[in-house]
């Protein structure tokens, strides 16, 4: 399960509603700051029966219990186990959700389902992608209930998802899916290395994909461009960190709107360092100077308030729109026989 701002509601009505014999692994990803206390598995766990708590590095897998991501880690999943890992951010975060849907696919194939929550801009929707291209299923929150519609709306319009359904209705559609019976086709040897693992090195591969013009915005470095089809634009840095094309736009808004206002103090600065030395060459006897200096701080001046009406546009756009509205004729639950327990030695 994946969720970002707006989430944790959900993802306590959906905790709540697991029974004790949920014969499944649990897996969630939520957006949160490196500096979070991580009291997400606390939280989760005083609202379920099932164990709840913060995932450790190479921890076995085990049916009925809610593994979580730490702050400031990525969570995927492998064979068996888990990995906890610090490699490069996705999307502007860590964890983030799309590492841990690609791995688990990776993993386990037509055996994983997931669930994607409450959450801004489509952190997700590439993991989703690889999850139902595997034989998996994606299940979005209904965007009407969602408290930040962005990211299951975008899983709806990205991805063929199996259902979309309010939170608390959940529950019961995963207790449903997962005693049916699904082919274990994902053999051990099949597994890759997931970037958010431990990145990548330029001195032994580039990106797949065509060199953009762009730049990374957490490291600087040259972005690649790696499309799945229509569906979904994406971009990696030759160390690992991804965006999708709207992250990237909002990465690059942020730094753009950052970089204007310092272009504005750096010419009011220089406006008023003129200004006072007019001053001084004024009251020093040097009127031709003073008055050169008094021109430079006007024309300086000018420039600044050329700019200051522009920055204030640009700062209300450039952020990508979020949808507020789900599409029409969302898909509503169709149980197919597909079992997510898959066999007994996992």
């Amino acid at each position: 399960m994946g969720a970002s701002a707006g989430g944790l509601t959900a993802l306590l009505d959906i905790v709540r509603g697991l029974p004790s014999d949920f014969p499944a692994a649990v897996f969630v990803a939520m957006h949160m700051s490196p500096d979070n206390p991580g009291m997400l598995s606390t939280l989760l766990g005083r609202a379920t029966v099932l164990p709840a708590a913060l995932a450790e590095d190479r921890q076995a897998i085990e049916r009925g219990r809610i593994y979580v991501a730490r702050p400031d880690h990525h969570l995927l999943v492998k064979r068996a186990y888990v990995r906890v890992t610090r490699g490069p951010k996705e999307n502007g975060f860590r964890p983030a959700v799309d590492p841990l849907f690609r791995s688990a696919a990776s993993a386990y194939g037509a055996r994983v389902i997931g669930v994607i929550l409450s959450g801004g801009l489509n952190d997700g929707t590439e993991g989703l992608l690889r999850i139902t291209e595997a034989g998996g299923l994606a299940i979005a929150q209904d965007p009407a209930e969602a408290t930040i519609p962005s990211m299951p709306l975008s899983a709806i319009q990205t991805v063929e998802v199996h259902s979309v359904l309010r939170a608390a209705a959940i529950p019961e559609v995963l207790s449903q899916l997962i005693r049916q019976h699904v082919a274990d086709t994902q053999a051990p040897a099949a597994q890759t290395e997931d970037t958010a693992e431990y990145g990548t090195a330029l001195q032994h591969s580039e990106p797949p994909g065509p060199r953009s013009p762009f730049t990374c915005p957490e490291c600087g470095g040259a972005l690649w461009e790696l499309a799945d089809g229509d569906k979904l634009l994406r971009f990696r840095c030759h160390v690992g960190h991804g965006f999708t094309a709207e992250v990237l736009l909002a990465e690059q808004g942020s730094k753009l709107e950052g970089a204007l206002w310092g272009a504005l103090r750096a010419l009011e600065e220089n406006a008023a360092l003129y200004r006072r030395q007019a001053e001084r060459t004024g009251s020093a006897g040097l009127l031709a100077l003073s008055r050169q200096y008094e021109q430079n701080a006007v024309e300086i001046e000018e420039y600044a308030t050329t700019l200051r009406p522009l920055l204030n546009r640009t700062s209300v756009q450039l952020t990508p729109p979020t949808p507020t509205a789900p599409p029409p004729d969302l898909p509503q639950p169709d149980l197919p026989s597909i079992d997510l327990a898959g066999a007994p030695d996992d």
